[in-house]
This record gives C-alpha cells, structure tokens and sequence, in this order.
C-alpha cells in the first residue's frame, strides 16, 4: 500500500480529484493549506505588500491509501501530463510507503 499526495494550487483541486478518480481510487481526502514566501526576495518585494508581513498562499493537498498499481499509474501520469494552473508550476506528487495500517 503507498499514501499518493499530491499538492498544488487550489485551482488544480477539481482536476486532482478527476485523475483519482480516472483510476478509480474510491476514496480521497482533502485540505486546504495557506503558506508562506518565507524569504526576504521575491514576492515580498512588491511594494503593496507590507514588509513585516508574509505573502500568503493558498493550496490543496489531495490524498489517498492506494494499491501499488494504482499509485504508480498516477505518478506516471503526473510525470507525462502534469496538473499546473500555471506552467511553471505543476502540483507536486509525494508517494510514500504505508508499513501498517490499524
């Protein structure tokens, strides 16, 4: 069994779920996540944006507890057809080894 995770903007939500359940993976979970540019460059450097704040954000994590087939179907399919609202910036995929489940 593998934990799939897969990461993105908040706009990619709707087309995580659709992959999920192109491979018929029957149950999923979602989150919302609101993150940070935690470096001093970058988007902090807008000059709309206060200085002693952080720009924010926003993203989805979908998740699922799969079978190893099926996680490996998505991962490639991720690799050859990633999911981005913007092309530089592709939802991320994390696949990790489930030892025990309870």
């Amino acid at each position: 069994m593998k934990l799939l995770a897969i990461m993105g903007h908040e706009e990619t939500r709707l087309q995580v779920k659709r992959l999920f359940q192109e491979h018929q993976v029957s149950m999923i979970s979602s989150m919302d996540i609101r993150g940070c540019n935690c470096e001093k460059s970058g988007l902090q450097g807008q000059a709309w944006w206060p200085t002693d704040q952080m720009v924010g954000t926003y993203s989805s994590l979908c998740f699922a507890i799969l079978d190893d087939e099926k996680a490996a179907a998505i991962m490639l399919e991720l690799e050859k057809h990633p999911i981005a609202v913007e092309k530089d910036f592709p939802a991320r995929a994390f696949l990790l080894q489930v030892e025990k489940m309870v």
